[in-house]
């Protein structure tokens, strides 16, 4: 039986993308505080995407820490995806901050797409993991 006080990967990966969620918060403190330095400076195009990169970052991070805590020793087909689902879908809006039109680019559309298909193969298999076995316990 594993240590309960050793996280598993999954958590650990969300701890991690919720840390650099907070750290996005400077980027997106300085486009907000100076917009010309932070062009300048970090090529930052598009405010709203850093903002968008950033609060994605910490909520799917939390996400993964929650869904990760509330089912342990999670099957790798569902919780390798969401992993890998979290922090590609979040970071998916970095490239826009610094260039918004490469939403339009048939190479972005399929890794975002992917992305979006990966977190929903990830948070729909941990749906169903716990569901499953919340109804083998009830018998």
């Amino acid at each position: 039986m594993p240590d309960r006080s050793v996280p598993s990967a999954l958590v650990v990966s969300g701890l991690m993308e919720v840390a650099a969620g907070a750290l996005a918060g400077w980027p997106y403190t300085l486009v907000r505080q100076d917009p010309e330095a932070a062009r300048r400076l970090l090529g930052i195009k598009s405010a709203a995407r850093v903002k968008q990169w950033h609060l994605d970052m910490a909520i799917l991070g939390g996400l993964t820490v929650a869904v990760g805590s509330a089912v342990p020793d999670a099957p790798k087909w569902a919780s390798i995806p969401l992993g890998v689902g979290a922090w590609t879908n979040a970071m998916s809006f970095l490239p826009l901050a610094l260039a918004p039109e490469i939403d339009k680019h048939p190479a972005y559309r399929a890794f975002a797409g992917a992305s979006f298909v990966t977190t929903s193969v990830g948070f729909v298999g941990m749906a169903l993991t716990g569901a499953r076995r919340r109804r083998r316990a009830r018998r």
